[in-house]
């Protein structure tokens, strides 16, 4: 009974250990891995969408000039105009979303906590988790659900402070002697093993997926340098295409004179 009440306490720990791993994946990890990108490759991606979305407007006023001039009707460029910026609204939106997650993700960077704070909040967070989680602790009462969501709600905006109290205030579940105990403590070793292997196996899936399996090449200069390379190659291309496309315009349209794009800055 003994070696099995502590093989349970060590399964706990693994347990709780790797539930506060999958949580800081999820909310934490994720988060600042993708405002790494976007500090790292937004704004080259942005350029691409802003000659994308160029190239898509000179072709669509092209096509409704042409339209025109098929039924014998000069071009209304102010017209036409207005109805491509109508259609375009969704690029529009899309720029725009654009530019805020670049701010976004240089605020959330310059926002980190400190190395040492970092180490506290996460050790504060695995032993909550070890004392709280449902996981661990399926027959929670009220009382304790209500201190779970507190602590998850701390934990995901990095609320030291406010975990240093909830930690004070909680003590770990003891494991009692009761009629049928060791059946009872075999069932909850068996269920722990599988949660484990459970949990394990979620975590590895996560980071297979983006943006964990960016990790290193975001850390990599010669991988982030030659993505830029490729970013700048095809926006280049499309700024020759939109390039071209103006000069056709020209011809098609006299009163046509060539501006710069729309879009958020």
């Amino acid at each position: 009974m003994v070696r099995l009440k502590a093989a349970i306490a060590q399964r706990r720990g693994e347990l709780a250990l790797l539930l506060a791993d999958g949580h800081d994946l999820s909310h934490t990890v994720r988060y600042n891995l993708l405002a790494l990108y976007q500090t790292k490759l937004g704004a080259w991606e942005l350029e691409l969408m802003r000659s994308q979305v160029r190239v898509a407007r000179l072709k669509r006023i092209m096509e409704l000039a042409q339209a025109a001039l098929n039924r014998g009707v000069v071009p209304n460029l102010l017209q036409i105009e207005a109805q491509v910026r109508e259609e375009q609204v969704l690029w529009e939106a899309k720029l725009r979303e654009a530019v805020a997650k670049l701010r976004q993700a240089e605020e959330r960077l310059t926002n980190l906590l400190s190395h040492e704070e970092n180490v506290e909040l996460k050790k504060l967070y695995h032993q909550l988790v070890k004392r709280l989680h449902p996981d661990l602790h399926p027959d929670q009462t009220e009382g304790d659900r209500s201190m779970w969501r507190q602590v998850q709600e701390a934990y995901d905006v990095a609320d030291v402070e406010r975990l240093r109290a909830l930690s004070l205030v909680m003590t770990d579940s003891p494991l009692t002697d009761t009629p049928h105990a060791f059946d009872k403590l075999k069932a909850e070793h068996d269920l722990l093993i599988k949660r484990i292997a459970e949990q394990e196996h979620k975590i590895n899936a996560l980071k297979s997926q983006p943006p964990f399996n960016l990790r290193e090449n975001l850390e990599d200069d010669n991988w982030v340098s030659t993505k830029r390379t490729t970013l700048e190659k095809e926006t280049e291309e499309l700024q020759a295409q939109a390039a071209t496309l103006e000069k056709h315009l020209e011809q098609l349209i006299p009163s046509y004179v060539p501006r710069i794009e729309f879009g958020p800055n």
